[in-house]
């Protein structure tokens, strides 16, 4: 999720100043050391408010606020039957269904 003048951020290569992002989503995938703890670092040193990881693994999804330095404030895990509204910084209501997110379980 995206400030609405993102075009104005380009810094090259379709590549924007991280300053535009109010959200990333990660969902996880072979690579899953990397997105809890390497991407989780890189995006809250570049302060993006919002980190919202959907843990295949272990069925979770995790949302990260706050950042600070190279860890976020605030963890929230959520499961299977709940639901979570995401801070309203992003500018919109959003609500997520962990069950919608996660999708069956295999």
């Amino acid at each position: 999720m995206v400030e609405s003048d993102f075009e104005d951020h380009l810094v090259k290569n379709n590549s924007y100043d991280p300053a535009v992002f109010r959200m990333v989503l990660e969902v996880t995938s072979s690579n899953y050391s990397t997105d809890l703890s390497l991407k989780r670092a890189l995006y809250a040193g570049a302060d993006i408010p919002v980190y919202v990881i959907v843990d295949r693994k272990n069925r979770l999804v995790r949302v990260l606020t706050e950042p600070q330095d190279d860890d976020y404030g605030v963890h929230g895990i959520h499961r299977p039957g709940e639901s979570v509204t995401l801070p309203a910084s992003l500018g919109a209501e959003v609500t997520l269904e962990v069950d919608a997110v996660l999708g069956p379980e295999k």
